[in-house]
């Protein structure tokens, strides 16, 4: 009777899941996204934010330009190294920081992915972006980066393109984040 009731369960949330997942991809299908990711920290650690490209390759994308604000007494920004789809087109990646013209609390990491051979910029994680959660940050607190990007076409004279963003986050934490193996805790 249990292995009914467990299969039964199975089939239950494999339909919910199959029935979510055009819904999600209908959503995604209207335009080209540029997503930070998420990571957990303490204060006085480092956190890392991968920038995340996904495409629906109707458009070739020869440059994404990407302003990424976050406040500055609570982060630092580190460093920004280059994901594996961009080093195999041997893209150029930078990134610098400025102060935020808008709101002197914050600062604006630039960041500049662009094609030096033509090619289009390939769908993945484009670049790793490198946070110190400073000492004086707040404990179970999430820091968000926002994140608003454009990009532009691999043609000779390039075109703006739509391009959609997702915001990044970093949570606080008050204790180190562990990470154990689950066969090791049985």
């Amino acid at each position: 009777m249990d292995r009914f009731r467990l299969a039964t369960i199975l089939m239950v949330l494999l339909l919910s899941f199959q029935a979510a997942v055009p819904a999600v991809q209908h959503e995604s299908d209207t335009t080209d996204r540029l997503s930070l990711g998420f990571d957990k920290s303490d204060p006085g650690n480092l956190a890392f934010i991968g920038i995340i490209f996904s495409t629906q390759g109707e458009v070739e994308i020869g440059r994404i330009v990407a302003e990424i604000t976050f406040p500055r007494q609570l982060l630092s920004f580190e460093e920004a190294r280059a994901g594996l789809p961009i080093k195999a087109i041997n893209a150029e990646l930078s990134a610098e920081v400025r102060d935020d013209d808008s709101n002197p609390e914050n600062s604006v990491l630039d960041v500049v992915i662009a094609s030096t051979t033509g090619a289009a910029i390939p769908a993945g994680t484009l670049a790793n972006l490198t946070f110190t959660l400073l000492p004086e940050a707040p404990t179970q607190h999430i820091i968000e980066l926002k994140n608003k990007a454009e990009a532009f076409t691999t043609d000779d004279s390039p075109e703006p393109v739509e391009l959609s963003t997702t915001n990044g986050e970093i949570e606080s934490l008050a204790t180190p984040a562990l990470f154990a193996c689950f066969f090791y805790m049985h």
